[in-house]
C-alpha cells in the first residue's frame, strides 16, 4: 500500500512540475505481451517521467496494459531489462488517441529504449483501436475507409497484416450465429478478424479470415457465441494502405432440426468441453428409421445410447468450426463397447467426418465408394446430422476410424510379446502424417526426384506408446528393404525388384482414387499402408484411402489450379509441401509393365466403377439423400457461394444442386484427361510394337464422329490401319494399300462407335506403331 501512495505522489509532483500548471493531461498506455502465457520470465520495463521512476512493470500471464498519466510537454523515458525467454516478450506504447507511439519486439531491445514528448492534443479517428471501435449491427452494410488510419497493435493470425486495420464493435444476437463480409470497393483484398475479452484493451482473437468470400475478399463465420456478449471486428487492407470498401453482418439465425432424412446424431457432453487429444466422457443417442423414412428428434433411440469418449481429431480440419471428431463407444464403466452402427459391423472406434470443407458433402464417401468397389477394404460411412447439447452442427459423415479389425484392415493381431519369427511379421499399419521423433521412423532414402527430401512413417498401429523395439526394428527394415529394392537397378525383376515386397493391385487402386480426384493431400498426408505377416501374403499394401475434401476441386495451389483437370497429385513433392511424399510412384512409373498393368485396370474399370454414368448415379443418390438436410447445413454454415477453407478458384457454385454439377463437370473433365495421359498400353491383339520410320499423328483426340491420321513415308510401303476396344477386338480396319514415300493422310469414320478408349494400331507390313484414341460424344 504504502509503494501505492509514493507512486501516486510522484505523480502529482510530475503533474506540478510540467511546464504550465494548467497543463494539459491525458492517458497514455503501456501494453505488454507474452506469446507463450506465462508471462516475462524476469524481465521488466521501467517508465519516468521528468527523469522520475513512476514504476516497473512486467507482462502477466498473456499481457498486462497499464495506464500511464502524462501531460503535454512531459518527458516520458523507457528502460527494457531482458529476463528468460526473450523471444515470447514483446509490447507497445500508445498515446491517448490509441496512436503507437513506440513499440518492440519480440526479444525487445534493452537499456533506455525510447524517449518522446508528451502531446494530448493527437487527432482521434473513429476505429482506430478496439476502445474508440466504431458500433456496428446486422441491419445494414456500412461503408469503410481506412485511408490513414495508422494501425493498432492487435496482430490478427491469418492474411498479411501490415496496420491500416478499423475497428468496429459488435452485440451477439441472441442466435449466437454471425457471418462478417467484406464487398469490394477501392479495396479488393481484404483480411477480417474478430475478437472479444473482459475488456477492450484486453483481447483475444476468436476468428480471422483473408480470402474465404468473393475473390480475395474475406468471409468468416462466427457460431454459439454468448448472445449479448460485445465483441469486435477488426478490417484491413492485405498488405497495408487504405482504401473504401463495405462490411456486412448478417445474424444467421438458430437452426432448428426437428426431423430428417438421414441418421440423427445427439451428443450431451454432461457440460464438458470437447477437447483435442483427450477423449471426454459423454452421452450418445443415434436414431435413424430407414431410408424414405423421416426420422424424429422425439422419436426413440433405435440405433445406439450410451456411453462414449469424444476429442476432437484432426490437423487442418480440427480448426473448422464445422469440429471433426473421433468417438469412442464404451460401456457403463468406460470400457471399450463393440456395437454395430448403422449397418456397420461391430466396433469401439468411429468418426464424425466435418462437411466443412466440402459443399458437395460427399468427396470422402465418393473416394470411399470406390476404392471399395476396387475389390479393396474401405470405410464404411454415410452422412448424418449431429446436435451436440442440442446445438445443430449440420451434416457430417458418421463412419469406421481405419484401424486393425476383421471387419476393417484385416491383418493379423500384434502383441507385444510377437517379437520373433512369423509373428513379428504382422500385422503392421503405418501412415505417412505429420510427425514426430517418438511416433515415426525415418527412411533411409529420399524420393528419387528430390534428393534431401526426408520421408517418415508413422506407427499406426501398434500404437507408438505399444509397439515394441523389435517391432519397430522390423517394420523400419522392411520398408528399407523394398526401397533398396525399388531403387536398384534391377528393380522391374519381378523375383528380386519391388514387387517382391510391395502388393501392386493394391498401389494401383490407391493411385487411381487419388488421381481421380487430384487429391492435394493423397500422396503427402493421410496415406496409409498395411501390411500382414509373412504366412498372410506379407506384402505391402496401399490403402485405405482417406481424407478427400482437398480434392475434386480446382485449387489455387501449385499445378492443381488445371481448369481442364490436368496435372498428376503423385508429383507433389514439386509443390511446397507440409509433409514429403515418398515419390514411390515416380520410380514404379518408371517400370513399363507397372504402366501397362496401371492401364489395363485402369480401361477396365472405366467401364463400370470408373465409368461416367456410374459416378454420376452415385453423386446423384448421395445428392437426393441430402436434398432437404443441405438446408438446414448451410444455414448453419453459410459456404454456397463462398471458397471456405480451401483456396478454391470461382466460380465457386451458389446453391447445392449447382455444387453437385460443378462436381460432375470436375469428374468428367478429369477422366479425360486421364483417358488421354494414363501411361502404358494395354493390348489384346498379339501384335508386337516396333519403331517406325516417320511420324504419325492422330486428330482431334478425343474425338466425337471421326479421325485423321497424317503420316509420313520413308519409302514406298504397303500400309494398313485398324482400330481395337479395349478388348482387344478389332472394331474397324482399312485394307492394306500400297503407298510411295512421302506426306499421306487417311480418315476414319468412328461415328458408329461407342464412347470409350481405342488402340489404334498403323502398321507396314513390317513395322506397327500404336497410338490411344479416346472417342467421346457429347
Amino acid at each position: 500500500m504504502n509503494k501505492i501512495i509514493i507512486i501516486f505522489a510522484l505523480i502529482f509532483v510530475l503533474c506540478l512540475q510540467s511546464t504550465s500548471s494548467k497543463a494539459q493531461c491525458c492517458t497514455y498506455n503501456l501494453t505488454m505481451h507474452d506469446s507463450y502465457g506465462d508471462g516475462w520470465n524476469g524481465a521488466t520495463l521501467e517508465v519516468l517521467i521528468n527523469s522520475l521512476s513512476i514504476g516497473i512493470f512486467s507482462a502477466i500471464n498473456t499481457g498486462s496494459t497499464v495506464a500511464i498519466p502524462v501531460c503535454n510537454g512531459d518527458i516520458l523515458e523507457l528502460i527494457y531489462s531482458a529476463g528468460d525467454y526473450e523471444n515470447e516478450n514483446s509490447y507497445e506504447l500508445q498515446d491517448s488517441s490509441w496512436n503507437i507511439v513506440f513499440q518492440d519486439g519480440n526479444t525487445p531491445d534493452t537499456g533506455s529504449v525510447f524517449s518522446t514528448i508528451g502531446n494530448c492534443n493527437t487527432p482521434l479517428l473513429p476505429g482506430i483501436h478496439p476502445c474508440n471501435a466504431i458500433p456496428i449491427d446486422t441491419i445494414q452494410c456500412i461503408s469503410v475507409d481506412n485511408t490513414g488510419y495508422p494501425g493498432s497493435a492487435y496482430t490478427p493470425n491469418c492474411s498479411w497484416f501490415a496496420g491500416g486495420d478499423i475497428w468496429y464493435s459488435l452485440q451477439v444476437p441472441a442466435s449466437g450465429n454471425l457471418s462478417l463480409e467484406t464487398i469490394g470497393g477501392s479495396i479488393n483484398d481484404t483480411g477480417i478478424a474478430a475478437w472479444a475479452g473482459s475488456t477492450c484493451d484486453n483481447l483475444s482473437i476468436i476468428g480471422c479470415d483473408d480470402d474465404a468470400g468473393n475473390g480475395y475478399l474475406s468471409f468468416l463465420a462466427l457460431y454459439d457465441l454468448t448472445p449479448g456478449q460485445n465483441i469486435y471486428i477488426q478490417a484491413w487492407k492485405w498488405g497495408g494502405g487504405g482504401g473504401a470498401f463495405e462490411i456486412c453482418i448478417t445474424d444467421l439465425g438458430a437452426v432448428v432440426l426437428d426431423s430428417s432424412d438421414l441418421p440423427i446424431v445427439m451428443i450431451n457432453t454432461l457440460g464438458q468441453t470437447i477437447v483435442p487429444e483427450t477423449k471426454v466422457n459423454c452421452l450418445m443417442d443415434i436414431k435413424y428409421n430407414g431410408p424414405n423414412t423421416m426420422t424424429y428428434v422425439s422419436d426413440s433411440s433405435n440405433v445406439y445410447s450410451g456411453n462414449i469418449g469424444i476429442e476432437i481429431r484432426g490437423n487442418t480440419s480440427a480448426t473448422y468450426p464445422q469440429r471433426p471428431y473421433n468417438i469412442e463407444t464404451r460401456d457403463s464403466i468406460g470400457e471399450n463397447n463393440n456395437v454395430e452402427i448403422l449397418g456397420m459391423p461391430p466396433e469401439n472406434d468411429w468418426v464424425l467426418l466435418s462437411n466443412y470443407n466440402d459443399r458437395s458433402l460427399m468427396r470422402n464417401l465418393l473416394a470411399f465408394n470406390l476404392f471399395g468397389k476396387m475389390g479393396n477394404y474401405s470405410v464404411r460411412a454415410q452422412l448424418c446430422e449431429v446436435l451436440i447439447d442440442s446445438s445443430y452442427k449440420g451434416i457430417y459423415v458418421i463412419g469406421e476410424k481405419i484401424r486393425r479389425d476383421a471387419n476393417r484392415v484385416a491383418i493379423a493381431k500384434l502383441t507385444g510379446a510377437d517379437t520373433i519369427g512369423d509373428e513379428l511379421t504382422g500385422g503392421y499399419i503405418l501412415q505417412q502424417n505429420y510427425w514426430d521423433a517418438n511416433n515415426s521412423f525415418q527412411s533411409n532414402y529420399s524420393p528419387i526426384d528430390h534428393p534431401g527430401l526426408d520421408v517418415h512413417f508413422v506407427y499406426e498401429y501398434p500404437k507408438p506408446d505399444t509397439i515394441q523395439p523389435q517391432q519397430k526394428a522390423y517394420i523400419a527394415s522392411y520398408i528399407d528393404s523394398l526401397e533398396t529394392a525399388l531403387y536398384s537397378t534391377n528393380f522391374a525383376d519381378f523375383n528380386e525388384g519391388y514387387r517382391k515386397y510391395l502388393d501392386v493391385p493394391s498401389f494401383i487402386d490407391y493411385f487411381l482414387v487419388n488421381e481421380l480426384s487430384r487429391n492435394a493431400d493423397g500422396f503427402k498426408k493421410s496415406v496409409f499402408f498395411h501390411k500382414d505377416k509373412f504366412s498372410n501374403g506379407g506384402k505391402l499394401k496401399a490403402g485405405p484411402v482417406w481424407d478427400f475434401d482437398w480434392s475434386f476441386k480446382n485449387q489455387n495451389y501449385c499445378f492443381f489450379n488445371d481448369l481442364q483437370g490436368a496435372g498428376w497429385a503423385h508429383h507433389i513433392n514439386d509443390c511446397n509441401v507440409d509433409n514429403n511424399s515418398t515419390g514411390w510412384y515416380i520410380r514404379l512409373l518408371q517400370d513399363t509393365t507397372f504402366q501397362n498393368e496401371l492401364r489395363c485396370t485402369y480401361e477396365q474399370y472405366r467401364q463400370n466403377m470408373l465409368n461416367t454414368s456410374t459416378i454420376f448415379s452415385y453423386i446423384d443418390s448421395i445428392g437426393t439423400i441430402a436434398q432437404n438436410a443441405q438446408a438446414r447445413h448451410f444455414q448453419k454454415w453459410p459456404l454456397l457461394g463462398n471458397t471456405g477453407p480451401d483456396w478454391e478458384l470461382e466460380p465457386i457454385p451458389a446453391t447445392y444442386n449447382a455444387e453437385l454439377d460443378t462436381l460432375k463437370s470436375w469428374i468428367n473433365k478429369r477422366l479425360l484427361w486421364l483417358d488421354a495421359n494414363i501411361p502404358g498400353l494395354c493390348i489384346a491383339t498379339g501384335v508386337t510394337e516396333s519403331s517406325l520410320s516417320g511420324s504419325v499423328n492422330c486428330y482431334p483426340n478425343p474425338t466425337s464422329s471421326y479421325i485423321i491420321i497424317d503420316y509420313s513415308l520413308p519409302s514406298d510401303m504397303n500400309v494398313s490401319v485398324s482400330l481395337y476396344n479395349y478388348l482387344g477386338s478389332e472394331v474397324l480396319s482399312t485394307p492394306p494399300i500400297m503407298q510411295s514415300a512421302g506426306q499421306h493422310s487417311q480418315k476414319l469414320e468412328t461415328k458408329a462407335l461407342s464412347n470409350g478408349i481405342y488402340i489404334l494400331k498403323f502398321e507396314t507390313g513390317e513395322d506397327v506403331i500404336s497410338r490411344k484414341i479416346i472417342i467421346q460424344k457429347y
